[in-house]
């Protein structure tokens, strides 16, 4: 268990939040406990311990927008090659960054390297159907989409060619009715 709990957030907290992560982890931060990595973090983690890591700054300027980071990033690269030994980290956590590639076992491989055996990954990607209603709503796009997902997706994924993992979470967050995501864990079991 994490060492910190957050509260739900009320709707127009919600909606409030500038984000993704912000907006989620009081149902993520129970899974973050140890030595971990919040992947694509723009400076705001997950949990206060976490490794907050992210583009070089050119890269991250540009996805950005010319935005700066929210927080310190206490790392920078690229998530497909992390600075981190095999099988040293106790949680790995991604939030709204795997839809940005076409094919994600590659990166998910990556990411499942850095977990040690009982350590959780952490991914939360937006549903395909939920964004797209979201769009039509005047949700702000997002260009480097390549893959938005559905539950049972990423589940699907693992039984395929991450067997080492059990799968404890595949479901929509649902925390408002404008709300897209999929929050989706898996332990290391070997």
């Amino acid at each position: 268990m994490s060492y910190i709990k957050y509260k739900t957030p009320t709707a127009n907290e919600f909606k409030e939040f500038s984000s993704e992560t912000a907006k989620y982890r009081h149902i993520c931060a129970p899974y973050c406990a140890g030595v971990g990595v919040d992947i694509a973090s723009q400076g705001v983690q997950v949990v206060p311990w976490a490794v907050s890591f992210d583009l070089p700054e050119k890269e991250f300027l540009h996805y950005s927008s010319g935005q700066p980071a929210k927080g310190p990033i206490h790392l920078r690269g690229q998530c497909t090659e992390l600075p981190f030994e095999t099988a040293s980290l106790d949680f790995l956590y991604a939030s709204h960054i795997l839809e940005d590639f076409e094919d994600w076992v590659p990166v998910i491989a990556e990411w499942s390297r850095c977990v040690r055996v009982g350590g959780n990954l952490i991914i939360l990607i937006p549903d395909k159907k939920l964004w797209s209603e979201a769009l039509a709503k005047g949700q702000a796009p997002n260009c480097s989409h390549r893959h938005e997902g559905h539950v049972g997706e990423l589940s699907n994924t693992f039984r395929a060619h991450f067997g080492h993992f059990e799968i404890l979470k595949d479901e929509l967050t649902a925390i408002t009715p404008e709300d897209y995501t999929i929050l989706f864990v898996a332990r290391r079991l070997r």
